[in-house]
């Protein structure tokens, strides 16, 4: 067997979703930016006001209890949610990366709505899966693909 065959680990597929669906992602999308925000204030108004750093332990902690406040977060696949942190937390690790390396370090940037496009399901076959053509995402529906 041949070592140096690069393995795919990432897929990009052009969906059509129907007006419905295409409303339901947006919907996920800007649940998701509104997230990543309020973890990014939380982190830093936590450092500003009392000199603590917030993990992505803590923030993933949290969840439960935002999805009893904000129900709308309930109807978001938990590895949607879960990612949102996760990418706030590799922000962080990139900014102290280059702080510790001495270059220009820019600090985490809050998120225009415009700028938030995408959601992640870090695991295929648990909340999205493909079907005859079709993905089919966990608490959003089956979407035709190109």
């Amino acid at each position: 067997m041949d070592t140096t065959t690069p393995v795919r680990k990432t897929y990009k597929y052009n969906l059509k979703p129907t007006s419905e669906l295409e409303q339901a992602l947006e919907f996920i999308l800007r649940r998701c930016w509104v997230l990543y925000n309020a973890g990014l204030e939380e982190c830093k108004a936590a450092w500003e006001k009392r000199g603590v750093s917030i993990t992505l332990a803590s923030q993933s902690a949290q969840l439960p209890a935002i999805k009893e406040v904000r129900p709308e977060y309930r109807q978001i696949h938990s590895q949607v949610v879960q990612d949102v942190l996760t990418r706030l937390d590799r922000a962080y690790q990139a900014f102290f990366r280059r702080v510790k390396s001495g270059a220009t370090p820019g600090y985490p940037r809050f998120q225009g709505a415009n700028r938030y496009n995408s959601f992640t399901y870090k695991q295929f076959g648990n909340g999205a899966t493909l079907d005859s053509g079709f993905l089919v995402l966990s608490k959003i529906g089956r979407i035709a693909v190109r």
